[in-house]
């Protein structure tokens, strides 16, 4: 039971990840359509004023811009789960925290392809041995897309690719947006665990702001729609260009990662 609730608080992490970061992506998921991320964006700031290409396509730019540069992003949601933390796409740096509610807490690092790991609370008793209490240690050049270890899914343009599946994308003010997106397109999507509520995951309402440079800032997705209680998510990005410095932990603080913990976290 431990190991499973593990597994469930993992994929809730991803999810809440992917649907802030922004999945297809959302961090925060994606789907087949990289390669037309770019192009659009492209077309609607070099050819014609952003809004003649349409609402979609604008808004995709926008999340789109938040890979230039370092940025912190903070997901907020009423269902007990917090997510603070910079990124570096192109320095390959990370560092982020998640509170979990019951589940208990996980911090993770990332330096290039060496990914570092600490869970508290609950989360923790159901961690083998010195590992509870460590920094757990993993190669992310051996960790699957699809896993919830995969740091990389909270890089910003997973979030231009879940926008780029938006539906009903409309402009609903100066520099706001509304539509619905498929989060089952996300690339840690697991049916098993969301079994029973995929059919609602296909059409997440969502809002979005961009500041006047063009940049996504806010993305709000009404999680009520998927489960009763759930509320909001609401994710910010803010401290473009400030630099992300991550520093490994001592060694002595450092184990390899279990067996155990990869198998719940898809790893």
């Amino acid at each position: 039971m431990r190991t499973r609730g593990l597994a469930l608080a993992g994929a809730l992490a991803a999810v809440v990840a992917l649907g802030g970061c922004g999945d297809k992506q959302v961090t925060t998921g994606i789907a087949e359509g990289g390669s037309g991320a770019p192009t659009a964006p492209a077309t609607a700031t070099t050819t014609a004023p952003a809004a003649a290409a349409g609402p979609a396509a604008e808004l995709e730019a926008a999340a789109t811009k938040l890979s230039d540069a370092p940025v912190k992003v903070d997901v907020i949601s009423l269902a007990g789960v917090t997510i603070s933390g910079a990124f570096d796409a192109k320095a390959q740096q990370g560092d982020m925290t998640m509170e979990l509610g019951p589940a208990g807490g996980m911090s993770m690092k990332q330096l290039g392809n060496d990914l570092y790991v600490k869970v508290t609370g609950s989360m923790a008793a159901a961690v083998e041995g010195a590992a509870a209490k460590k920094w757990m240690h993993i190669d992310l050049s051996t960790v699957p897309e699809s896993s919830s270890l995969n740091i990389k899914n909270n890089d910003p343009k997973v979030t231009a690719k879940l926008l780029t599946s938006a539906m009903s994308v409309k402009k609903t003010g100066d520099n706001k947006f509304s539509g619905t997106v498929d989060m089952t397109k996300s690339p840690t999507f697991n049916a098993q665990t969301a079994k029973g509520l995929a059919g609602k995951m296909k059409a997440v309402p969502f809002t979005a702001e961009v500041d006047a440079e063009g940049r996504l800032v806010e993305l709000t997705f009404d999680m009520e729609k998927i489960a009763a209680g759930a509320g909001e998510m609401i994710t910010r990005y803010s401290d473009f260009g400030v630099p992300v410095a991550v520093e490994a932990p001592p060694a002595a603080q450092v184990v390899e990662m279990p067996a155990s913990f990869k198998k719940a976290m898809g790893a």
